[in-house]
């Protein structure tokens, strides 16, 4: 099964309107890139020479900011320290529009801190400082007791089981009580080999190798997978398991589901943080009126995209509309669309015009565009050419080319027509178009947007939208 281009479209369009908790195991990731030349003469070990250095959020955090790349938004609860690992995850949680963390910092327990070490595109080591002891009892209170004062305005509840300390199992139990109670669904990423913790969730989703552990399975094809899966699910009253299998995709079962699809084919550079995107776009893709399998199949996609990335990555809505299917790049001429801008014309429809580069696709122009066509009956979108953006840009945008932009703009309900412009500004194109009104971000002064003084002259609307802060392309980027 895959996602056809209009159908992410539409779940990308709806993730906005929902609001996530997760509960887990937050973590701080670094990555020490550098090369290997030589061995070292006290050991026969490489020596890396460091040429740079990143740290980005881990574990539950990973899973939170997969969610808030999107444009929903997350409450995020987790364990940290009181050391330096925690400013640096609270200072990168900080940057990630649409997410409230609520860390519960204890002393003398370090945050959880994996280190990589890698040479090129190789990992040679992985160094974890962590402490992964239970809480204590007062400890666990204090963490269910701010849990539960948000779920009752979550959509859906995600619980992410590192075995670092953070997810007791009578934290779990509460959890998932309290969830019931306020009919809130809840999706755990297991590391227990004993799913007995897990007992009343509405999925669990292990890997091959915990559901293997769990299951005491003695064979790994899908009748074994299946039949262990659906064995997990009826003895703990889960409703379905969903076991990612490597290269091999993935399958749902539980509850009369036995589905299989097959991963999507792409060069791995890093998986680390897979595990993440996938829990995070299914529930997101769920929450957005997708059934099961159709969120399986949009979680799918979106692993595929992540482990080309380096380190634990997100992905943007114009990254994933671009992998689906059917990618054919729609009429971009302005002489293409003359015709059809005429004939809404003589319907007597409002013309509405905005224009930008629209790179990487993400949650901030889905915002824009989506209140740009509440203005109007029909919203053309002038699209800066590649030329275009370099010039704006630099040499190194965009990072999409003009055909994708196009493609991924005209998947969208509210995009009605796409046309390319190859000058710095689109004064030209609004001219030869006439639009009712015009429409930019909100980072504009009206007289400053240009085409404002030909559209008011000519008795038209110009007209700004506000921004959703902390969304934009540099930001998506830097990340």
């Amino acid at each position: 099964m895959t996602i056809s281009a209009k159908q992410a479209a539409g779940y990308l369009d709806a993730i906005c309107k929902l609001n996530i908790l997760v509960v887990g195991d937050v973590m701080l990731d670094r990555f020490i890139d550098g090369k290997v030349e030589r061995i070292s003469p006290e050991a026969p070990v490489p020596v890396l020479s460091q040429t740079k250095s990143a740290t980005m959020p881990g574990g539950a955090a990973n899973v939170a900011r997969n969610i808030c790349q999107l444009g929903a938004h997350c409450t995020l609860i987790g364990i940290t320290g009181k050391d330096e690992a925690a400013s640096q995850l609270a200072s990168a949680l900080a940057t990630i529009a649409g997410l409230d963390f609520k860390p519960i910092a204890l002393d003398g327990r370090p945050t959880t801190t994996k280190t990589r070490f890698r040479a090129g595109t190789q990992q040679i080591l992985r160094l974890d400082d962590e402490v992964t002891t239970p809480l204590s009892d007062a400890q666990v209170n204090d963490v269910y007791q701010m849990a539960q004062a948000h779920i009752a305005k979550a959509d859906l509840i995600i619980l992410s089981d590192y075995a670092k300390g953070c997810l007791a199992p009578s934290l779990i139990e509460q959890l998932i009580t309290a969830a019931d109670k306020a009919g809130k669904k809840v999706i755990i990423d297991p590391k227990s080999h004993d799913f007995t913790h897990y007992a009343g969730a509405f999925l669990v989703t292990p890997n091959l190798s915990e559901l293997t552990k769990a299951a005491q399975l003695q064979s790994n094809d899908d009748d074994a997978i299946a039949d262990a899966a659906n064995s997990l699910c009826n003895t703990h009253n889960i409703s379905h398991m969903l076991t990612t299998l490597s290269a091999r995709g993935m399958r749902l079962d539980g509850n009369g589901m036995a589905h299989h699809i097959p991963s999507v084919t792409k060069d791995v550079f890093d998986v680390s943080g897979a595990g993440d995107t996938v829990v995070a776009s299914l529930v997101l893709a769920y929450g957005s009126g997708a059934d099961l399998k159709t969120a399986m199949a949009f979680a799918n996609q979106a692993a595929s995209i992540v482990v080309s990335k380096a380190g634990t990555a997100a992905y943007s809505a114009g990254e994933f509309i671009a992998c689906c299917e059917p990618n054919t790049p729609p009429s971009t001429s302005l002489d293409a669309q003359m015709a059809q801008i005429q004939s809404w014309r003589d319907e007597g429809l409002k013309i509405g015009f905005t224009n930008g580069c629209f790179d990487m696709l993400h949650s901030g122009h889905l915002h824009v565009l989506r209140q740009a066509r509440t203005h109007c009956d029909r919203l053309i979108v002038g699209l800066n050419s590649n030329e275009s953006v370099r010039t704006l840009k630099g040499p190194t945008r965009p990072m999409q080319g003009e055909d994708v932009r196009a493609f991924v703009l005209a998947q969208l309900a509210y995009c009605d027509a796409v046309i390319l412009f190859d000058d710095e500004t689109p004064l030209a194109l609004i001219a030869q178009i006439d639009p009712d009104v015009l429409i930019k971000g909100g980072d504009y002064q009206l007289a400053e947007i240009v085409g404002y003084d030909h559209v008011t002259k000519k008795g038209g609307t110009v007209l700004t939208i506000p921004l959703l802060e902390g969304h934009s392309t540099t930001a998506f980027l830097a990340q």
